[in-house]
């Protein structure tokens, strides 16, 4: 077997070239590549990463060349020079490190092995997974659960949402009687809200294009849902705004959030965007009394986290490293013909 893996994340990438590439569907990715040929691949796309793996016999494989080039397409962007690319035992490595929260901005989140299972899913639904790939993934699912049950990997701040929650109480000093806004209903968004009203936030505004989503998210949190074409008008009330949607393109432009302030009467605004591609226009931030936070900034909260984390951190990679060797071994098996059986309790199936 030969395995590759393409790699944009906030730790080492472009932003510029991530955000290109999160402007693509994995549907899209994956329909893509199976019309050149390529036989079994999975897309991981989240709000801090875009990643690809694809899988075949040796001399089969496609090679990373062909998969940038097929990407470059797909983006309308050079994304080739921000890639970290890698192969075999450092793919199976890298990807059980990420299941298990270790590459997360937000080291032991525990949202990131729900969006590697949504990924497996996706593409194991669209015929893109063989034997190679359904045995990685459902051993990187296993990984990452038996990574937060034996380790203290998750404790603290555990997800993007819950350290943007920690920035905004850090600005206002409490949320008591503040009043948020939430763009978008989906996971990020829902965990935003929980965490908003876990700190007191005063008021809970939610907007989606959806109206339904909306309506739901705000009501399982006694909050107010905002009809997504009026959601501008409520930028003026808001004291802080989490944005979180997975619009191609910026939802809140600098001429929203100038006439938010203009009726705001002096009172600052905050927003945080954690969402890829971004949700918000970069030049808000040059407007007076007007803060805005990305998810680059949320960097400095989680290296306070880590220092504190750094013994679980480590029990956790040599978990990740024991049984990354433990599939490799099993993966050149199959070359000889006389397959290594993995440990039958943790055997996935197949």
């Amino acid at each position: 077997m030969r395995l590759i893996s393409l790699s944009w994340s906030h730790r080492a990438a472009d932003s510029s070239a991530r955000e290109a590439l999160a402007g693509v569907p994995a549907e899209r990715v994956l329909a893509e590549l199976k019309a050149r040929g390529v036989l079994e691949a999975v897309v991981l796309s989240t709000c801090n990463r875009f990643e690809l793996y694809a899988a075949g016999a040796v001399g089969a494989a496609p090679d990373p060349a062909s998969l940038l080039g097929a990407l470059e397409d797909l983006a309308g962007a050079p994304v080739a020079a921000a890639a970290e690319a890698r192969e075999d035992l450092d793919a199976v490595s890298h990807l059980f490190a990420v299941a298990s929260g270790l590459d997360s901005l937000v080291v032991g989140e525990t949202e990131i092995l729900g969006q590697v299972k949504t990924g497996y899913a996706l593409a194991r639904g669209a015929g893109m997974t063989g034997k190679r790939l359904n045995v990685l993934f459902q051993r990187a699912l296993f990984v990452g659960k038996k990574v937060r049950t034996e380790t203290g990997i998750a404790g603290g701040s555990s997800s993007v949402p819950s350290v943007a929650v920690q920035l905004a109480e850090s600005i206002f000093g409490r949320l008591e009687g503040k009043s948020a806004l939430i763009l978008g209903a989906g996971a990020m968004a829902e965990l935003a809200a929980k965490h908003l009203i876990a700190r007191g936030v005063g008021r809970l505004a939610v907007a989606n294009r959806t109206w339904e989503r909306a309506y739901a998210l705000a009501a399982r949190f006694s909050g107010e849902a905002v009809r997504w074409e009026a959601f501008s008008d409520e930028l003026s009330r808001a004291d802080v705004v989490i944005a979180s949607t997975g619009a191609p393109s910026a939802v809140v432009t600098r001429a929203m959030v100038a006439e938010a302030s203009r009726r705001r009467g002096g009172r600052s605004l905050f927003l945080i965007d954690i969402a890829m591609p971004r949700d918000v226009e970069e030049s808000a931030h040059g407007l007076d009394g007007v803060f805005l936070y990305r998810l680059e900034d949320l960097e400095q909260i989680v290296a306070k986290s880590l220092a504190s984390r750094a013994e679980s951190m480590a029990a956790a990679r040599m978990i990740v490293e024991a049984k990354a060797a433990e599939f490799d071994a099993w993966a050149k098996s199959l070359a000889t013909g006389r397959e290594l059986s993995l440990r039958h309790s943790e055997r996935p199936r197949r």
